[in-house]
Parts: structure tokens; sequence; C-alpha cells
């Protein structure tokens, strides 16, 4: 792999992305994009030669109108910056309002998990516009919620989740909302997994809308975290609502948070990766369908007699399980990350989100086979990057 800290490229802005681009792509050289490296775990290892473009540089506000609830910044902005920005106008970035790392384009290439997307949305949802450097260097634009290129293309929402396999993303439009005036997070204690799960049952059946609904298993008592966000009188409402719910035998205690406890969990829960494992531990997520959730987190929590330790943070209203795996030894570690792979892809999509390198050298590994819609994902990659110019290895199936 050449892409050594000398050869990445750190433009000073947009128009200089693209020169670079330009001057690579005539050169028949291949190009990885960076910003400000917090989510380098993510994604199949890059084995191809190739230079590294560095986008933390385009860091700047273009264009903010607070009356009108929308911004446009560099894609190198980080997001610590913007939500500092837009706190102290009393508005927020809807999709992360808590994520604390990285950078907006790092966002959007990963299209990065946020526990508060049920009540918030994710990354694509607030995604109004973008600038795109090609690989051959043309610049595109696309600004305005339902704006497409001439090729017929939502480009903004195109890019986010494509890993840089199509373009460098050098600004982004984002649609805001305002803070809400009042945030809590009641939290709540159970003796077993199973009365958790038929707590957050209970639950989903209100006519609630909580903005996270999570599950927090295995490395600590099992305890459901409830977010409510909104006027404070509703939200006192419903806080004493839930707990009247669910405060029932099997129930060990109940907390309302403080307010600083409050944004340190949902910091924690924004960030599953940094929340879940360190640098040599296995994060992965299962995405499948809500009725599948508890059945798949119990088959994690189950005894196991290859030393491996499980925690969790469940999603049963999205159908999410994010895992933590870890293990003294890596050898260990890797062979039993890829045993439960194989077991979670039988019910659903299960893709690593950090792991030892070992375990990232295959893409297949890495997403799982192919999906589908795979050959109409070659075909965006031939339209936008048709000289292959952003190098692949790195997203499903290889691209």
């Amino acid at each position: 792999m050449s892409s050594l800290a000398a050869e990445v490229l750190r433009p000073a802005d947009g128009l200089a992305l693209s020169q670079a681009l330009a001057e690579l792509a005539l050169k028949g050289e291949q190009v990885s994009l960076c910003g400000l490296d917090s989510r380098s775990s993510l994604g199949a290892l890059i084995t191809a030669e190739h230079r590294t473009l560095c986008t933390a540089a385009l860091d700047d506000v273009v264009h903010y109108e607070p009356g009108d609830l929308t911004i446009t910044v560099g894609a190198g902005m980080p997001l610590a910056s913007l939500a500092d920005l837009l706190a102290a106008e009393g508005q927020l970035l809807p999709c992360q309002p808590h994520r604390r790392s990285g950078s907006v384009g790092g966002l959007i290439a990963s299209a990065a998990d946020g526990a508060l997307a049920l009540g918030y949305g994710m990354p694509r949802d607030v995604v109004i516009g973008a600038a795109i450097a090609y690989g051959d260097g043309s610049l595109a634009r696309a600004r305005g919620r339902v704006v497409k290129n001439v090729a017929g293309y939502d480009l903004p929402r195109l890019m986010v989740g494509s890993f840089g396999t199509l373009g460098a993303v050098t600004e982004v439009s984002f649609k805001l909302q305002p803070l809400p005036a009042r945030t809590t997070t009641l939290l709540l204690g159970f003796a077993r997994p199973a009365d958790a799960f038929e707590a957050a049952r209970l639950f989903s059946l209100q006519p609630w809308e909580p903005v996270f609904v999570d599950l927090l298993l295995g490395a600590c008592t099992p305890q459901l975290a409830v977010g409510f966000d909104g006027r404070s009188e509703r939200v006192d409402g419903l806080v004493q609502a839930t707990s009247e719910l669910l405060d029932g035998p099997s129930c060990q205690g109940r907390l309302i948070l403080t307010d600083e406890q409050d944004v340190t969990l949902r910091t924690r829960l924004d960030d599953p990766i940094a929340h879940l494992g360190t640098a040599g531990d296995v994060v992965l997520r299962w995405w499948g369908t809500p009725a599948r959730v508890r059945a798949v987190a119990e088959s994690l929590l189950a005894p196991r007699a290859d030393g491996l330790l499980v925690h969790l943070d469940v999603r049963p209203v999205l159908g999410q399980v994010f895992a933590g795996l870890s293990h003294q030894d890596e050898a260990e570690l890797c062979a039993a990350s890829r045993t439960l792979l194989a077991e979670l892809r039988q019910s659903g999509s299960a893709v690593l989100l950090n792991a030892p390198q070992s375990l990232r050298r295959d893409p297949e590994t890495v997403w799982g086979p192919p999906p589908a819609d795979f050959e109409l994902m070659t075909r965006y990659k031939r339209a936008l990057d048709p000289d292959g110019t952003f190098v692949a290895g790195r997203f499903v199936g290889g691209l």
C-alpha cells in the first residue's frame, strides 16, 4: 500500500482539489480520499497503489442563512465545529446532533449511523446540495432539495454512503432544525435482557414519538434508554407516562438523566464504533427487520465457549444491532467474528465497522456478498468514474 504520509496531498480548497485530481488522472494514478481520518477502520483495506487526497483544509462556512435553516460548509469542516456554530444560533444538524468526531465529508461518505436517526433521520435525509469533483477534475454543483444533474442522478444523496468511490465531495448543503427546548433521557434497568426487550416491546405499542430507543446489553445490567425532545411540558408528560407504563416487577430502577448525563449518553450512542470497541476490537452492525432483532441479540449474548466478550447497543425500532466483540487473542477474535458474521448474514445484513487488518483484507468479509442491486452500483461507478480514478477495493464487492 503506497499511501504513506509523505504522499498525502492536502489541497487548500475545492478548486485546488479538482486540479489535483485532473493532474493525477493524466498520470494514470488512482486516488483515495480522507478527511480527519476518524473512520479509517471502515471498509476493506485498499491494497492497490494510489495517492491520498485529504479534504481537511476545506473547512470554510460557504453560506449560512439561519433564517432559512440551511447551511453550506466545506467537506473538511469538523462536525464538532459545525455543532458549536449551529448551537450558537439555536440550531442543530438533525442527523448527527451529538457526534463530535470526524468531518462533514466523512459523515457523507460513510453515511454514519446515529442513535437519533429514529427522531431526526439519516444523513441522506438532510442533504440538500453538494459540490463534487469528479475523477477527471471537473466540478459539478447540485443545490436544492430535488436538484438533479443532466444525467438524471440525485448527486448529493448518491454521494451519501458511497465511501469516496464516485467522486470527491468538496461542499455540502444541509437543512437544519431548531434546537429543541428540552432534551431528556429516561434510563430503566432490568434483571434480564428478556425483561428489557419486553419493556421495549410494550413501549413501541404506544403512540409516542421518542428520538431514540436503545437497549444496552452485555457489558452492564440490561438497560433501556429512551430519549424525548421537544417542549418541556410534552417531554415531562412523556417521561412520566413511560415510567408508569414500564414500572413493573421486572424493572430494577429508573433514572432521569441530568442534562450533562443526557449529552454524554447521546454522544456515545451517536458513535457506536467508539462506544463499543477500541482499536483492536471488532465492532459490527446487523440490520434487518425489527421482528428479528431480539433473536439476533439473544444469539449474540448466548453463553460462549470461545472466550469472546460481547456487548450490544440494540435499536429495536430501527431494526439494528451493534455488537462490540473483544478477545485477548487476535486470532481467536477474528475466527469467532467470521463465524458470527456468517450466522448473522442468514437473517439480515451484517457489516464490519471496526476490525483488525487481517479481517479487512477481503471486501466480502467486511460487507458480505454483493447485494442484489450490485449491477446498478457498478453502473453508477462506470457512469461517474469511468476511468476508475477513485481507487477500488474498499467498498461493497470491491468497488
